[in-house]
């Protein structure tokens, strides 16, 4: 038997990432393109991780009680959260508080954090398999 600990990758951990990403990334845009770019991307980013954490609170929650009971719950708080998400998107481009590129680099925050996760873990376990054999 492998008696290596086993290293799962944690949602906390993505969210952390989510959330020092997007001080990066506004960072950058701050110093790159000003103040309206470096804004539009914290409030896409803060915009995407807070629903990210809304959406893994309510996974647990899913997964941790009837499954039956707390699904029809689960898709309508889903797709409420879904809607204002929207909406808030929606007013911000609408009324140009925001730059539009600079909202759609911070959306993707979490995107870019659970891709760079997933590819530590692949390099993790090709270089584990690598030296093995």
């Amino acid at each position: 038997m492998n008696s290596a600990p086993r290293e799962d990758i944690s949602l906390t951990t993505v969210q952390l990432l989510n959330w020092l990403l997007l001080l990066v990334m506004s960072g950058a845009g701050w110093a790159l393109a000003g103040a309206l770019v470096a804004k539009s991307i914290f409030i896409g980013g803060a915009v995407v991780n807070v629903s990210f954490a809304l959406l893994k609170r309510d996974l647990v929650n899913l997964l941790a009680g009837e499954l039956e009971a707390a699904r029809a719950r689960f898709f309508i708080k889903y797709y409420l959260r879904l809607a204002v998400l929207v909406l808030v998107l929606f007013l911000l481009v609408r009324y140009q508080q925001v730059h539009t590129i600079g909202l759609l680099v911070g959306l993707s925050t979490v995107l870019i954090s659970i891709v760079a996760t997933m590819a530590g873990a692949v390099k993790k376990m090709y270089f584990r398999v690598e030296e093995a054999s």
